[in-house]
């Protein structure tokens, strides 16, 4: 099962959940401008685990294709744009150039096929951290905990849209959680890459 669930929040911003059999983890927008992404375990806290992993299939194909697009906008260095070749205007172009200039953020970011991205909330050596990586017909998607004021543990990660240690790729995380306001569940139709995936988990539980 894969669900994303999306409310309004007080300020008026899309909050959402992304509901699978792994579990729950919700991305929000704060009053503060930035960008979140968060984990919160049903253990008591003296039992959290120090990462907890969920996998995003095709079985929610809306979800699966945002998920696609982030990861792909960043891998390919365009943080500003969906991946879409054949609206690319020359800005977009000069764009992408200077940032393969300067990379310095993407090989932080972007390592052996994996998105690592430490919250902005703390020092790479507190931070807790988000992982992405693409499988066959999957994304993984990773908490690891870090720490908190006080030492407390935290699975949230922060994506400072003005100051951000990766700039400009909190741009791809913030058009991502647009994109996840298209959503609509009351007229969400099946896509036929969620028909043929059921269809193979079908065959494989017979």
């Amino acid at each position: 099962m894969i669900k994303l669930d999306k409310k309004k929040d007080t300020n008026g911003y899309d909050r959402f959940k992304i509901i699978t059999d792994d579990g729950i983890f919700g991305i929000m927008f704060g009053g503060n401008l930035d960008l979140y992404w968060y984990y919160w375990p049903k253990e008591n806290i003296i039992n959290w685990p120090l990462f907890k992993t969920f996998t995003i299939t095709k079985e929610n194909y809306f979800l699966y294709q945002k998920v696609n697009e982030l990861y792909e906008n960043i891998k390919e260095q365009k943080p500003y744009q969906k991946i879409e070749p054949l609206l690319l205007v020359e800005q977009d172009l000069k764009n992408s150039n200077e940032l393969k200039k300067r990379d310095y953020a993407y090989e932080k970011l972007f390592q052996d096929g994996i998105i690592k991205w430490y919250s902005d909330d703390a020092p790479l050596e507190e931070a807790s951290r988000l992982e992405i990586n693409r499988l066959e017909e999957s994304y993984t998607i990773t908490f690891y905990q870090g720490k908190e004021e006080y030492n407390f543990p935290t699975f949230s990660v922060r994506f400072r849209n003005s100051g951000s240690r990766y700039k400009p790729y909190n741009f791809a995380f913030m058009n991502m959680y647009n994109n996840l306001g298209e959503y609509d569940p009351n007229y969400h139709q099946i896509h036929i890459e969620e028909y043929l995936y059921s269809k193979k988990l079908q065959k494989l539980k017979k």
